[in-house]
């Protein structure tokens, strides 16, 4: 949850009323779905991809969001898409992995500047240390690679339409992806599953930080040992350098003398 936020920006000839001192948030999600082609592929096109923005439970965005206007590569025909009504996605094939930008124009009751957002559309599954993407198998069809944020866009003292407009989100017909084995693929989010996954993740940076602090406990132990043992060893030099030479060493040039007058 990055928490991206707008800022405000006369879209309108009159400015609407604003809520002052008051934020409201949409939780969005933007991604892409690829699929191998198998006995269809070939040099030029391996996969078939979705680039999508939606709702996390596929909520009708069409009362607060415009248009979505996906960039993509300049190697496609008409590389800049505009979608004007959900579900706002765009189906591609191709053999390359690359970077999407994406803007979000929201309705005009906002009065919002436009969110533009980047991602990277891959067509392969995390690799595992040291092994190439491309070595990984890709021979069946019906395994999805999966590749989706989670966000949640704030708006910082909306219009009083726009504010109203949020609200009904979620109250109308869900809008799915158009493929049905796309939609699919994509994650459901919901409350419960997401305080779980914080739940989770404070556990794990529980753990960590105590394995951290134990660490550096055992560091402290270690140094403290090393500084004693050092303090000992100067400790042992400096007493060495006081002593007085042994009593044959002072004795001996006396020796000598009496051999001489002898």
């Amino acid at each position: 949850m990055s928490g991206t936020s707008t800022d405000q920006s006369n879209n309108s000839k009159q400015p609407l009323k604003r809520l002052e001192k008051t934020t409201a948030c949409l939780p969005i999600v933007y991604g892409s779905v690829a699929f191998f082609l198998g006995k269809k592929a070939d040099e030029f096109k391996t996969h078939q991809w979705t680039l999508y923005v939606r709702g996390p439970k596929n909520e009708d965005l069409s009362g607060v969001i415009e248009k979505v206007v996906f960039q993509l590569h300049a190697s496609f025909a008409e590389p800049t898409r505009e979608i004007l009504q959900p579900p706002f996605e765009v189906t591609e094939c191709g053999w390359g992995e690359f970077e999407a930008q994406i803007k979000i124009v929201w309705a005009k009751e906002a009065q919002e500047m436009d969110a533009l957002l980047a991602h990277g559309i891959k067509l392969y599954p995390p690799a595992p240390p040291g092994t190439a993407p491309s070595a990984l198998p890709t021979s069946n069809p019906n395994v999805p690679v999966v590749s989706e944020s989670y966000d949640e866009v704030v708006f910082t003292d909306p219009t009083e339409q726009y504010y109203r407009d949020l609200l009904e989100v979620g109250k109308l017909k869900p809008v799915t992806l158009k493929e049905e084995r796309v939609q699919a693929a994509v994650a459901e989010y919901n409350d419960e599953q997401t305080f779980l996954q914080l739940l989770e993740a404070k556990q794990f940076l529980t753990q960590e930080l105590q394995q951290v602090k134990s660490r550096f406990q055992r560091v402290d132990t270690e140094t403290k040992d090393i500084d004693s043992s050092i303090r000992k060893l100067q400790e042992k030099v400096r007493a060495s350098r006081k002593k007085p030479p042994p009593s044959s060493a002072r004795s001996a040039p006396a020796t000598a003398a009496k051999k001489q007058k002898s």
